[in-house]
C-alpha cells in the first residue's frame, strides 16, 4: 500500500514556520480535503488529489504576486485539480458504477415473493443500463440522482456549461429507457 503524503509528516522533516506554504497547507489542510470531497466520493483519491495540490503550492507559493490572495489561489488549485481529475475520468473506461449497490430497492413489505423478485430484476436491469451509458452521461445522471443537484449545480460541479448539463441528462435518459426496454424485452 503507497502511504499518503500528509502535511503533518512534513512537519517531522520542516518547520511550518520557515516554510510558508506548509503554513498555508497546514492551516486550510481540513478545509481544503472537505472541497475536494465534495468533487470526488472515495478517500484515495481525495488523498491523491491533496497531495498534488500540495507539491504546486510547495512548488509555486513564492511566485505568487499578492500574498493577501493565498487562500483563494490554493482553493482555486483544489477545485481545478478535481475537474481536472473528473474530465480525465470521463475520457478513461471505469470499472463499473455501483452507486446504485447502496440503494437498494425498497418498498411494500407486504409484497409477495414474485412481486419482489420482479422489483430486484429491475434494480439488475437499471444498473447494467447504467453501466452502458457513456461516462459523461452516468457522472451527470449520477449527480442528478445521487447527490441531487440541479442542473447549475452540475454544471458547477463538472466544470461544464448548463446547456452541456442538459444534453447530457436528455441524451442519457434516452439511452438508457431504449437499454432498459431492450434489456427488459430480451430477460436478463
Amino acid at each position: 500500500m503507497e502511504a499518503v503524503l500528509a502535511v503533518t509528516d512534513v512537519f517531522a522533516a520542516h518547520s511550518p514556520a520557515a516554510d510558508p506554504a506548509l503554513a498555508l497547507l497546514a492551516s486550510e489542510e481540513a478545509a481544503l480535503r472537505r472541497v475536494i470531497q465534495r468533487y470526488v466520493r472515495d478517500a484515495a483519491t481525495v488523498d491523491d488529489l491533496f497531495q498534488e495540490v500540495s507539491l504546486k503550492v510547495m512548488r509555486h507559493l513564492a511566485g505568487l504576486r499578492d500574498p493577501l490572495a493565498a487562500r483563494g489561489w490554493l482553493f482555486q488549485l483544489a477545485r481545478n485539480a478535481c475537474l481536472d481529475h473528473l474530465r480525465a475520468s470521463d475520457r478513461r473506461p471505469t470499472a463499473p458504477d455501483t452507486f446504485l449497490a447502496d440503494h437498494p430497492a425498497t418498498g411494500d413489505l407486504g409484497r409477495d415473493p414474485a412481486a419482489a423478485l420482479l422489483s430486484q430484476e429491475r434494480v439488475v436491469a437499471v444498473r447494467r443500463a447504467l453501466d452502458e451509458l457513456p461516462p459523461s452521461q452516468r457522472e451527470a445522471i449520477r449527480l442528478r440522482i445521487e447527490d441531487g443537484l440541479d442542473h447549475d449545480g452540475i454544471a458547477r460541479r463538472l466544470g461544464i456549461s448548463r446547456e452541456a448539463v442538459e444534453v447530457r441528462l436528455c441524451k442519457g435518459r434516452t439511452r438508457l429507457k431504449e437499454r432498459l426496454d431492450e434489456i427488459l424485452e430480451g430477460g436478463l
